[in-house]
């Protein structure tokens, strides 16, 4: 009949996989810190800050080193996330078998 078709059914699989792996990525969570770690931001897997909380002592030592710190946490959190959508979509990588796919999960 159709040759390849089962391949087809292995494409539709790995789209689903995909999906799936893509909305649970959306829905996580990470949080990052200053190097202190009086500052701690969240962000989720679409890389938008969702929480942030900065210790009071930190305030009352002038806004320029609460910036700093700020700046770190919200980096740190970005760089997390990044590297777990990274690690999670890498999950598929053996999966695609495509030539040169390598290079997207590095």
């Amino acid at each position: 009949m159709l040759k390849g078709l089962g391949d087809l059914g292995q494409i539709m699989k790995l789209q689903r996989e995909m999906k799936n792996m893509q909305h649970k990525i959306a829905k996580a969570t990470i949080e990052g810190a200053d190097a202190g770690g009086r500052v701690k931001a969240t962000v989720n897997g679409e890389y938008r800050l969702v929480r942030i909380d900065i210790d009071n002592a930190l305030l009352g030592e002038g806004r320029e080193k609460a910036e700093k710190a700020v700046l770190q946490a919200v980096n740190d959190a970005v760089e997390r996330m990044k590297a777990y959508s990274t690690e999670e979509l890498g999950k598929l990588k053996d999966a695609l078998q495509i030539p040169g796919m390598d290079q997207f999960f590095k």
